[in-house]
């Protein structure tokens, strides 16, 4: 089936729009399923004649497992659960994303707290100074 889509997707747009590089979107079975057809048949479905792109959820699922990946070991569960924002177990399965919308809203939770710690920082240090530096100056020393 995905190779007959891929055929047919080529044939409209070579009709529609010819020299176009086909792109499909798909969800990671069938991402996979045509990758090995580009990687095994690259004269017909190579890489250079289709652009195979992973669905958003599937590319959100991988992009928050992978902050997971280097989440892990940091402290940051410990820090979510002493902070009463979810259970141990909770947390511990944000690392895996294993529920996209709660590991989403933890990352989002997480992003403001420390934005919140950085601009108080900014405003204590600014306070301190008498020509305080920007606070894009101060971000980055």
């Amino acid at each position: 089936m995905i190779r007959h889509a891929m055929c047919v997707v080529k044939q409209a747009v070579h009709h529609l729009n010819s020299g176009q590089v086909p792109v499909l979107t798909l969800d990671q079975p069938l991402f996979a399923i045509a990758k090995q057809f580009q990687w095994n048949w690259p004269n017909d479905y190579g890489e250079d004649k289709f652009v195979m792109l992973l669905g958003g959820l599937h590319l959100e699922m991988a992009s928050l497992a992978t902050i997971g990946d280097l989440l892990d070991g940091s402290g940051w569960t410990h820090a979510l659960t002493q902070a009463n924002i979810a259970t141990p177990g909770t947390a511990e399965s944000f690392l895996k994303t294993t529920h996209v919308t709660r590991t989403r809203h933890a990352h989002q939770v997480t992003a403001s707290a420390l934005s919140v710690l950085l601009h108080t920082a900014y405003d204590a240090y600014s306070c301190e100074e008498s020509e305080p530096k920007s606070f894009d100056e101060w971000c980055v020393n």
